[in-house]
């Protein structure tokens, strides 16, 4: 089956119609899954229908986990599989394997906020999931913090997610501007409404853009990025985009960098997740740099 026809298949659409009640959605495609979400969502608790394709997964790649500092919990159920002419979803065993960190405390990629799976380290979890199984990805102990979900079959599946959102600082574009030089505004304008149409996939689909923003004094641009770091998570990565926006920044001269993110870790003005390991990593390029200066 395509996209289109699992999108069009009779249980999906009743399945959109009673979770969202006929309210406005959009779909989010992500490297090997679609959401299905509300247009607007509420800022407490969201549910979003997970697409999942044959091999399919919700990470970025099937080698890793993704963080979910916006989630307190979340739990997942999984319908079942999308079979033609089925007047049912298909109630099929061991379908999705689970992988999970136990805690918040596990190593992530040089140069992202995200895990590269490693089974035989005691931070990892793994375990398989069939048709109708409810249980939660992320709990409130930080286990599942990092996590991903691969289909094992060769069907199309759907599940449903329920993610009961941490409280975060609301930022709007005028109070990101505000203060800015006027030469730079419009550009930072047009990167706080690019990273919320399109996540991480503006660093593909707008290379100038990113150029521009890399260009601006780091005096501007890494205070302003980390309020930008309170933006809603709504499938697309965006927090993730500016943690990796910051991080590029931030090794033009990581010493000042980590001195306005130790200010906004002291001030509680963003993320503690992302801010941490914005710090560690940057501390490490800044060792790296120190070093080699002094060969």
């Amino acid at each position: 089956m395509t996209y289109n026809e699992v999108l069009k298949n009779s249980l999906v659409q009743t399945l959109i119609y009673n979770l969202f009640d006929n309210k406005e959605t959009e779909v989010i495609k992500r490297p090997a899954c679609f959401l299905i979400k509300l247009k607007k969502e509420p800022k407490d608790l969201v549910v979003r229908i997970i697409l999942l394709p044959p091999h399919g997964y919700t990470a970025n790649s099937v080698d890793e986990m993704n963080p979910h500092p916006e989630a307190r919990r979340a739990k997942v159920v999984i319908r079942g599989a999308i079979r033609s002419g089925k007047k049912g979803f298909s109630s099929l065993k061991n379908i999705t394997k689970f992988i999970y960190s136990i805690g918040r405390d596990t190593p992530t990629k040089k140069n992202e906020p995200y895990v590269r799976v490693n089974l035989n380290d005691k931070n990892y979890g793994t375990s398989i999931k069939s048709a109708k199984d409810s249980f939660f990805v992320v709990k409130e102990s930080g286990a599942g913090f990092y996590h991903n979900l691969i289909n094992l079959s060769n069907d199309w599946l759907v599940l449903v997610l329920e993610k009961y959102l941490q409280l975060k600082k609301n930022i709007t574009l005028n109070n990101l501007i505000k203060t800015t030089p006027v030469r730079y505004k419009n550009n930072i304008k047009k990167l706080f409404i690019n990273i919320k149409l399109r996540g991480d996939k503006l660093f593909k689909q707008d290379k100038k853009l990113i150029k521009s923003i890399l260009l601006i004094d780091i005096n501007i641009t890494i205070p302003i990025l980390i309020k930008m770091l309170n933006i809603l998570e709504t499938g697309k990565h965006e927090p993730c985009t500016v943690f990796a926006l910051i991080l590029k920044k931030g090794k033009q001269d990581p010493e000042k960098a980590i001195k306005y993110l130790q200010r906004a870790l002291r001030n509680d003005l963003a993320p503690k997740y992302y801010v941490k390991e914005l710090i560690k990593k940057l501390e490490k390029h800044w060792l790296l740099i120190v070093s080699l200066n002094d060969i």
